[in-house]
């Protein structure tokens, strides 16, 4: 078993931040041993936010780490299983809160969003290809899919977006201070930070409220960045994104964090770092993840810290780990790159010395060559579902199944605007989709194959429709769909 010393409770991907001083003022006193001088470095909010709160409740780190060898000790993760009875499906519920028109990002990249999400968890996206035969035998579909809520708490059809115009500019905050006083920032970062960011979440506080946590994952988009006035007006980018773990999980209880009554339970992102679509462009001095960080993979990995998981590289050397056992230690994140000739651990899964898994989505690789979770890592993740978010899912049975049999299917969001998805339980060799008005009349009338997705967006008019899903092997299917 592996050597855990580090917890992530609130799980961030943070940015590199510009080789000038004014755009490292925070991250210095995120990490007060990186001199503002030296090269960008890349570290991790999640950690950083449990030391500041271990040293207000002393031995909090420590308890952590009990809860997490407690659950682990208690379960039968790690598997190395590559087929599930159950596929596990999750409602969305994405809140955007823009105080501009670039921020309020339109509802296709949200859609391309949800497809990459189900692309990554499913192990359908290209890059698949790419994944070194080392590590073949150790990753897989974890099969849990996402879909746009349908109805909200109160039982409403949704489609699963909520939008709300904000005046705050910069949800990091505002620094108050100059390049010279750092012990001031970094009091500002231990007291301010954390609490600025998750004003989204608070539609008092100008974000959105979270609906049912328990019921769905809330996905809160805005603008992420620090403003620091006494730094020419500088807009610092520490963080692409960030996400809690669920609500009562017992591996890292957020009960020592409810004095300040304002970790609510989620995904937040840069409104930038959304969709594999976003027409949006990262300024100077950012511009490198307008390559690196615009694949919709952010998403994939913070949604994976929201379901348990941690950075690959344990947030430490080699002697830290995520506690998984099928994926290799490694010295350090691999800071946006994609080296593959490197191995800076000594390992022994399977009997083998694996290289740093660059290709897995909790590292901080580019999204070019991120494209597996590893089996340990899916086994705690349907864990973390089955045991601590019973009521986040709902399931589809695959045991059992006929091949290219049309057991199921759904669809995402209804009522929608005329774009939508139809996913279907399986890959279909053939399916046949029709669409039909109240009078009978067919719309849409295409074959499609190969595919467990297909995406319409012929934008009909408002109305009531039919939508007839059927293949050479099953009885049609049938569902109305509501366009506004």
């Amino acid at each position: 078993m592996k050597n855990v010393k580090k917890i992530i409770l609130v799980l961030m991907i943070v940015m590199i931040s510009a080789p000038f001083v004014s755009s490292q003022l925070v991250k210095q006193a995120l990490n007060p041993e990186v001199s503002i001088s030296e090269s960008p470095f890349v570290s991790c909010g999640s950690h950083h936010l449990m030391e500041i709160k271990d040293q207000s409740t002393p031995g909090y780190m420590n308890a952590q780490n009990e809860h997490l060898e407690s659950i682990v000790s208690n379960s039968e993760l790690e598997k190395q299983q590559s087929n599930y009875s159950e596929r596990y499906i999750i409602p969305v519920v994405f809140h955007v809160v823009h105080n501009n028109t670039a921020e309020n990002i339109p509802d296709s990249v949200l859609f391309d969003q949800l497809d990459v999400l189900n692309a990554c968890f499913r192990r359908q996206n290209p890059e698949t290809a790419n994944t070194r035969p080392e590590f073949l035998p150790l990753v897989g579909d974890a099969q849990i899919e996402f879909v746009m809520a349908s109805t909200d708490p109160q039982g409403n059809p949704t489609t699963g977006i909520t939008r709300a115009q904000t005046s705050i500019e910069h949800f990091g905050g505002i620094l108050p201070y100059s390049t010279s006083q750092q012990a001031q920032i970094q009091q500002w970062v231990n007291d301010s930070l954390f609490i600025n960011i998750f004003r989204l979440t608070s539609t008092s506080d100008g974000g959105i409220n979270a609906w049912d946590s328990t019921r769905y994952l809330n996905i809160w988009i805005g603008d992420l960045r620090i403003f620091e006035p006494q730094v020419n007006n500088f807009e610092e980018l520490v963080y692409l994104g960030l996400a809690t773990p669920p609500e009562n999980h017992p591996n890292w209880p957020l009960t020592p964090l409810t004095d300040v009554g304002i970790y609510k339970q989620g995904v937040l992102m840069h409104y930038v770092a959304v969709g594999s679509n976003n027409s949006l462009s990262y300024p100077s001095p950012y511009q490198q993840f307008n390559r690196k960080a615009k694949q919709g993979k952010v998403m994939v990995h913070e949604v994976g810290h929201y379901l348990g998981l941690r950075h690959i590289w344990g947030d430490g050397n080699c002697t830290e780990d995520d506690f998984i056992s099928d994926t290799p230690n490694a010295a350090n994140h691999a800071n946006w790159a994609c080296n593959q000739s490197a191995n800076t651990c000594t390992d022994n899964i399977n009997g083998q010395d694996l290289p740093n898994m660059v290709e897995n989505y909790m590292d901080y690789s580019n999204g070019d060559c991120q494209n597996a979770f590893t089996f340990g890592q899916i086994d705690l993740m349907r864990e973390v579902l089955e045991q601590d978010r019973p009521d986040l899912w709902t399931s589809v049975l695959l045991v059992g199944i006929e091949e290219n049999q049309l057991h199921s299917y759904q669809i995402y969001p209804n009522p929608n605007n005329g774009a939508f998805t139809i996913r279907l339980g399986d890959v279909m060799e053939t399916i046949h989709v029709q669409i039909l008005n109240t009078a009978g009349q067919v719309l849409l009338d295409a074959h499609y194959s190969n595919t467990d997705s297909i995406h319409i967006r012929d934008y009909f008019d408002a109305g009531v429709y039919l939508l007839k899903v059927d293949n050479s092997i099953s009885s049609p299917v049938f569902e109305q769909i509501i366009i506004r």
